[in-house]
């Protein structure tokens, strides 16, 4: 596994099957549409950071909290500008998986 990068360019897709490593070792993995919306809607790499960081309280921080979509279990979350949508994930043989699914808050 390797360390989760900074932008969303530097991601390689699910077909060559690279898990990376956030910060609090929780394996993800990015699907091709997934790493299409991170780089036309998160130009800064808030979201990004924010599954680095992984797992946080719901109010007032940068991370991953808690999915209220149906077969999602996190989410990212920034505050801030940018604030506004959010990158679902789900948790597929303790790999958390994001296969390009967006929500706007």
């Amino acid at each position: 596994m390797e360390s989760l990068p900074n932008n969303w360019k530097d991601i390689q897709t699910e077909i060559v099957y690279v898990v990376y490593l956030s910060t609090g070792d929780l394996p993800v993995l990015f699907s091709q549409e997934q790493i299409k919306l991170g780089i036309k809607f998160d130009q800064k790499s808030k979201h990004l950071k924010a599954i680095m960081k992984g797992l946080v309280h719901p109010r007032g921080s940068i991370g991953l909290v808690d999915s209220q979509e149906k077969g999602y279990d996190l989410k990212s979350k920034v505050l801030g500008k940018d604030g506004d949508r959010r990158f679902h994930a789900k948790y597929i043989n303790g790999i958390l998986h994001f296969p390009g699914f967006i929500t706007e808050h």
